[in-house]
């Protein structure tokens, strides 16, 4: 059995984008040669690593069984070459990093400058999604680490507590609650509220915390993006529950008021998702510790 680095590429690019022909661009390589390479792969291997549905390449049990030990590989393959490509500067790479929207939006960005500036030759690719979605991509092994607002519960993800972050029920300055000081949960019924998505850790924070609590929750709008939400609160359009994090310029300038609820505080943990089975290289170990978490050494 022979089993080539150029082989375990091609697997990987088609498992992550379920096509050969997008999987060829992402290599540079012809289709039939990435057709070949899974076709040799299986051979040796002796089974089938994908289901065919079309156009579509899924990955099947054989393939998810083989992805770690592939990854793992590859990724050590990558290590050696970024230690060697220049010895007076190791601190080089790539790194895949997701971020749950209001993490990838009002707190990230500082940190990877900083990391930007202090190790020019890293070179970062940021997905900011929903919390779910980030879940999902590094449970297929699409990105290094994660970050997200909300709850993971996934058999195959390391989730490690990052930092505190509260949620704030807003208002626009000229709204009538805006002058109520502290209110009951009751006055948030019949309220015209603007909210994220379901899916997002905003969300979920908001529905077990606040909106089960309430008879008569009137969603008028969902939102996918938190700027868009904030203007139509400033705009009178409603009131809505976001991170302190992405409203405190806002706070500031008065554009936004907080409304204090009676009894209701909305804290979450953020977190940090890493794949267990994934090899922590010496890049992904050192944006670790610039996000303020190292491996513990035993």
């Amino acid at each position: 059995m022979h089993i080539t680095l150029k082989q375990l590429k091609a697997f990987r690019a088609v498992a992550s984008l379920g096509q050969v022909r997008l999987a060829a661009q992402q290599l540079s390589l012809s289709q039939p040669a990435t057709s070949m390479a899974i076709a040799e792969l299986e051979n040796q291997l002796g089974c089938q690593l994908f289901d065919r549905t079309g156009n579509k390449l899924l990955i099947n049990h054989q393939g998810e069984l083989l992805m770690p030990l592939a990854s793992e590989l590859l990724d050590r393959t990558s290590e050696i070459e970024t230690l060697f490509r220049d010895l007076q500067n190791t601190e080089s790479g790539h790194l895949r990093i997701g971020a749950s929207t209001t993490i990838g939006n009002y707190l990230l960005p500082d940190i990877l400058a900083q990391v930007s500036a202090d190790f020019p030759n890293i070179s970062f690719n940021m997905d900011i999604r929903n919390t779910e979605n980030i879940i999902s991509r590094v449970a297929s092994f699409d990105l290094d680490i994660g970050c997200v607002e909300g709850p993971c519960q996934h058999e195959d993800i390391d989730v490690i507590p990052w930092q505190e972050d509260e949620l704030l029920v807003i208002c626009g300055p000229d709204h009538p609650l805006a002058k109520e000081g502290e209110i009951s949960v009751e006055q948030l019924n019949n309220q015209n509220w603007i909210l994220r998505e379901s899916g997002s850790g905003t969300r979920n924070i908001f529905d077990q915390h606040l909106g089960q609590k309430l008879t008569d929750l009137s969603v008028k709008m969902e939102l996918n993006q938190s700027e868009a939400i904030k203007k139509l609160v400033q705009y009178g359009q409603g009131i809505s529950c976001l991170s302190r994090l992405c409203v405190s310029h806002e706070l500031e300038l008065g554009e936004l008021i907080p409304i204090k609820v009676s009894g209701i505080t909305l804290n979450r943990t953020l977190s940090l998702l890493l794949h267990k089975k994934k090899y922590q290289s010496h890049i992904i170990q050192l944006m670790l510790k610039a996000l303020g978490w190292q491996k513990p050494e035993y």
